[in-house]
């Protein structure tokens, strides 16, 4: 199973799923426009078809940034073998929306122990945090660990992953939790949005030509 799962901030996030949005709004309002001219509300639309291109830059951005951490702690850091020998799992609070439900994100750290090569004194690392449940994904604890030059934050590589998801994991001991992502059901949420945002620039596009 060739794959690669990132830290959850080294995540660019569904790009592709904000580029169609903005097409699929800005089209729609292209023909408002054409059928009805420039108003007041389309400009309101038009400035708010922005905001999804404002956080697709940042959420680019910063994914570019913390990936370019990486990549120096490789190239510059420390190395050496670790076992995986534990998961941590965390649920992270946030509010969401204009009513302020508290949601959470869920993360998953590993807890590696690598072993001084000179000392031979064991020490237990924790990982950054993962969205993906990555436990299920892997074959084998062997991981290596990489340390950047501040001494502080620790990058895993070389994960060995399954051929196939029923191949036996490392955790096979330990009961199994629900999976968000498991069903595609995000996916889902998105098929729906699209096709929700299409009726609703149809309905624009019908509105203006009758004006």
């Amino acid at each position: 199973m060739k794959r690669k799962i990132r830290p959850a901030e080294e995540e660019i996030g569904n790009i592709a799923f904000i580029v169609l949005f903005v097409i699929l709004w800005y089209s729609g309002l292209l023909g408002t426009i054409a059928a009805g001219g420039i108003r007041v509300t389309v400009l309101l639309f038009l400035v708010a078809g922005l905001l999804p291109v404002y956080s697709a830059v940042t959420m680019v951005r910063r994914a570019l940034f913390y990936r370019k951490q990486r990549a120096d702690a490789i190239a510059y850091g420390q190395s050496q073998p670790g076992r995986i020998q534990g998961i941590v799992r965390q649920d992270v609070p946030y509010y969401s929306g204009k009513n302020r439900t508290l949601r959470y994100h869920r993360y998953y750290y590993l807890k590696v122990d690598i072993t001084d090569p000179v000392t031979g004194v064991t020490n237990t690392i924790q990982s950054q945090g993962y969205r993906k449940p990555i436990h299920r994904y892997l074959a084998s604890e062997q991981v290596r660990v990489y340390t950047d030059r501040s001494g502080w934050k620790y990058y895993l590589e070389d994960f060995r992953f399954k051929e196939r998801m029923s191949d036996p994991g490392i955790f096979d001991g330990r009961p199994l939790e629900f999976e968000e992502t498991a069903a595609g059901s995000g996916r889902v949420v998105q098929i729906l949005f699209i096709i929700v945002f299409i009726l609703i620039l149809v309905s624009m596009f019908m509105e203006g030509g009758a004006l």
